[in-house]
């Protein structure tokens, strides 16, 4: 009987390090998780107030001041998400 326990203990023993590597792969995954939240919010906020700033604008000024900022056919938009 003594190899029966000793391969219990063994799968035991196997179960522990699987469940202390997906332990680390949580952690991890959390990480991302809460800075791709981050960014969402921010985001959210930075919509929220652009529209409240345009809001505030009389309609001439707001059309003149979008359609200024957009960028013409053809030309290149940086972006300070690019390559993320």
């Amino acid at each position: 009987m003594g190899s029966l326990f000793e391969e219990l203990e063994a799968r035991e023993a196997a179960a522990r390090v699987r469940v202390e590597e997906l332990e680390a792969e949580l952690a991890e995954l959390s990480g991302r998780l809460d800075l791709a939240r981050e960014g969402l919010e921010r985001l959210r906020i930075a919509r929220e107030t652009v529209a409240e700033v345009l809001a505030e604008m009389t309609p001439e000024m707001s059309a003149t001041a979008v359609d200024d900022d957009l960028p013409t056919a053809g030309e290149s938009v940086a972006s300070a998400y690019a390559g993320v």
